[in-house]
């Protein structure tokens, strides 16, 4: 009976562990690798990002973020993933659009899977 409750006990002890680390480890985006990369919410604000000014929405399913003058968007590998289940952001500009009007800013469009039509969701961007 004690050893069972050792278990319980220890299992309890590592599964706070892993609740604590967990949340305490996506909050602030460092991304050691990467030049820039942000946390974009489906609504468009910035939740965490690297080299990153501002992100906003432009509309439904678009997106644009502004990234620091430092880092130079037009030759870079970006990679974006979503946040949600049935969307697909992919990258419209590089550079300034009619969308975000702004240099060095990437224009995301992001489309619902289902319908194919543009579709507000988050999304993960790094830029190598």
């Amino acid at each position: 009976m004690l050893r069972g409750i050792f278990a319980g006990g220890l299992a309890l002890a590592a599964t706070g562990l892993v609740m604590t680390v967990g949340p305490a480890a996506h909050a602030d985006l460092t991304a050691p690798y990467a030049r820039a990369g942000a946390i974009v919410d489906a609504n468009g604000k910035l939740g965490s990002g690297k080299n990153v000014l501002r992100s906003w929405r432009a509309g439904v399913g678009r997106y644009c973020v502004e990234v620091a003058s430092k880092v130079d968007t037009s030759e870079a590998l970006i990679q974006i993933t979503p946040r949600q289940a049935l969307r697909l952001p992919h990258i419209v500009y590089r550079s300034k659009s009619a969308t975000c009007h702004h240099d060095n800013t990437i224009s995301i469009n992001v489309y619902n899977t289902s319908t194919g039509r543009l579709a507000d969701g988050g999304f993960d961007l790094a830029i190598a």
